[in-house]
């Protein structure tokens, strides 16, 4: 090997050693192909409208990326479908599959408000004990369907897809009874206080704290699934039950840990939506966030820090989808259409795998 060459084979080697340390498998060319396939067809139907495609991808990267703005309205539209994501690869990591994200986010919603109906404006006290109410919101409907799985047997996808619709008919409810202004004829709440939100980072942009507590949280979940005792039995408890009941461990408390946990990051999903985005509660804001976010867990290889790259992707789609729809009148539904091809192509070339015998994903403990 001549000295030359010597940096650049150390550096792939180090890259190599790196991706191995993240859990990166075949999964990732899986994914990036996914992307790749999406993409390439999302400009074939943006062609497809007549809407010259060197012009449009010049908008769509400009309304994405192309200012503070831009890129700040890309990070708010990020974070939730990331925070989601955080919350049902937690969930899978520990061998339960939790459907629950879009009703645990509704529920964390509403536990943001409670303080404020309960304490009326204390200050600056208000904004912890909102993101404090919402995780625990979340968290109690999180651990229903693992209290229902260990006391009765009930399968918890059926439960938490169940408990989507209980969440989203109790803040209809709420919003359009006990918390509705009195005189409004909007299904929405009163305002949040000033001390009760995250606070715009940078002046004329939707930019909030929340954003970055969202990242803080990744990583939070990469090193308690990594590099903590905790993980090391949630993962293996996800990877063989029988295991760990044969070394001692409570199988019971990792399901009700692991769903609590899962169900507290998605309500936080819902919270920094109210404290940063909406300043209140209001019937459909999430729009299917919840959703979203599972379908963000599973592209991004159940890998914390793969979520924020997927789900970057999805705000960036967002962002770009309004861009395009102001200049050209291109339909928003676009967005829709494109953040779903990622997960079409990824589910055909999972079946193409497994047909071969091949797995998508290797776990590894």
């Amino acid at each position: 090997m001549s000295d030359a060459t010597k940096p650049l084979t150390e550096t792939g080697a180090s890259l190599r050693r790196f991706l191995a340390r993240m859990g990166t498998s075949s999964s990732l060319w899986v994914t990036l192909s996914a992307f790749a396939g999406s993409l390439l067809l999302g400009l074939a139907l943006i062609a497809a409208m007549g809407v010259p495609l060197r012009s449009a991808v010049g908008v769509a990267v400009e309304g994405a990326f192309g200012n503070i703005r831009a890129l700040s309205d890309t990070l708010v539209f990020m974070t939730p479908r990331l925070m989601v994501a955080l919350g049902a690869l937690v969930a899978i990591r520990g061998g339960m599959f939790n459907l629950g994200g879009e009703g645990q986010l509704q529920m964390g919603a509403i536990g943001a408000m409670l303080p404020f109906l309960a304490f009326g404006d204390i200050g600056p006290a208000l904004l912890p004990l909102a993101i404090i109410s919402g995780a625990l919101c979340g968290a109690i409907w999180g651990i229903i369907p693992a209290v229902l799985k260990l006391w009765r047997g009930i399968d918890e996808i059926i439960v938490t897809l169940m408990m989507n619709f209980i969440a989203i008919y109790v803040l209809k409810y709420l919003v359009q009874g006990p918390m509705r202004p009195a005189g409004s004829n909007f299904n929405m709440s009163a305002q949040l206080p000033p001390d009760g939100v995250f606070q715009q980072v940078l002046e004329g942009t939707r930019l909030h704290s929340g954003v970055f507590l969202a990242l803080f949280c990744a990583l939070g979940v990469w090193v308690l699934l990594r590099h903590t005792a905790f993980g090391l039995k949630l993962r293996a408890s996800g990877q063989s039950p029988r295991f760990v009941r044969l070394q001692g461990q409570s199988a019971a408390q990792i399901v009700l840990s692991s769903m609590a946990l899962s169900g507290a990051v998605s309500g936080l999903a819902g919270t920094f939506e109210v404290l940063g985005v909406q300043y209140r509660l209001i019937d459909g804001f999430s729009s299917g966030l919840g959703f979203e976010g599972l379908a963000v867990s599973f592209l991004a290889g159940l890998e914390p820090f793969g979520a924020v790259i997927v789900s970057l992707y999805f705000g960036a789609v967002n962002s770009a989808a309004l861009a395009l729809q102001s200049t050209f009148s291109i339909p928003a539904a676009l967005a829709d259409v494109l953040s779903g091809l990622p997960i079409l192509f990824l589910a055909v070339m999972s079946g193409v795998m497994l047909v071969k015998g091949r797995p998508v994903w290797t776990s590894t403990l």
